[in-house]
């Protein structure tokens, strides 16, 4: 079988659990060595063992990673580069989301969505883009559908996925000169445990109606296009962001 990711080194943020999770364990699938990052050493190391009960031959590394700070991230890339050599693909996909009126917000609720959602991927891409302008490379950012027509009570969430938006198509414009090409995934609705956690019954309904494709969702539906832009398959793409959204932004 031809394996799209075969030989390559990957980090995935985010991946313990959702959609992070079934980008790894697609990644996985085609070849791919993979950092499984959680926020928590606990929660990357159990995300490990599930992928490993499957793919009992998987080479993976398990890290718990604050990406808001950058010494952890810089122990990351370095623990990486010490176990392969190389970083190939970095997926930008660890985040918070929120659903708050405005007037209710303080600094801090506003702040620390802008940390984890668009202050971490630029930290991210700043170091590995160090490893990766060696060699080329890909980086995939995590969007979102409210990145392009915003949303109501996400004042942050999307703001911080419109900085994703920009961030991708900036860094695609500089780092295209070292053959790495940045790109972004823009998801609509997932079943996913953050989205069961901040949406109630009713939005979910809302959102399935929005979609042409009358449905949410599953998360191993979106990883597809994350192994896409991680392969040869897409080596003359960048500065894309592609909507896996079931129509919803149309």
């Amino acid at each position: 079988m031809n394996m799209k990711l075969k030989n390559k080194v990957a980090i995935v943020t985010g991946s313990s659990r959702g959609i992070g999770f079934s980008i790894a364990k697609a990644f996985v699938k085609e070849g791919a060595s993979v950092v499984i990052c959680g926020s928590r050493q606990s929660s990357a190391d159990k995300a490990k063992e599930k992928i490993l009960s499957e793919y009992p031959d998987a080479d993976l590394l398990a890290i718990g990673v604050n990406v808001t700070d950058t010494n952890e991230i810089v122990n990351l890339v370095s623990e990486t580069v010490n176990r392969w050599g190389r970083i190939d693909i970095l997926v930008n996909n660890a985040g918070v989301t929120s659903a708050q009126r405005i007037f209710d917000m303080t600094d801090e609720d506003f702040t620390s969505v802008i940390d984890i959602n668009l202050t971490g991927p630029f930290k991210m891409i700043r170091e590995v883009s160090k490893v990766m302008m060696k060699t080329g490379g890909s980086i995939i950012n995590t969007s979102s559908m409210v990145g392009t027509y915003g949303g109501k009570m996400q004042t942050a969430y999307s703001s911080s996925k419109f900085g994703i938006n920009g961030l991708t198509k900036s860094c695609a414009k500089e780092l295209g000169q070292y053959n790495i090409r940045v790109n972004a995934v823009a998801p609509g609705a997932v079943a996913t445990d953050m989205a069961a956690q901040n949406t109630d019954e009713r939005m979910m309904q809302f959102l399935t109606s929005l979609t042409p494709l009358g449905r949410v969702a599953d998360p191993d539906e979106l990883a597809g296009a994350y192994v896409y832009l991680a392969s040869e398959d897409s080596s003359f793409t960048t500065g894309t962001i592609i909507n896996v959204d079931g129509g919803i932004v149309i």
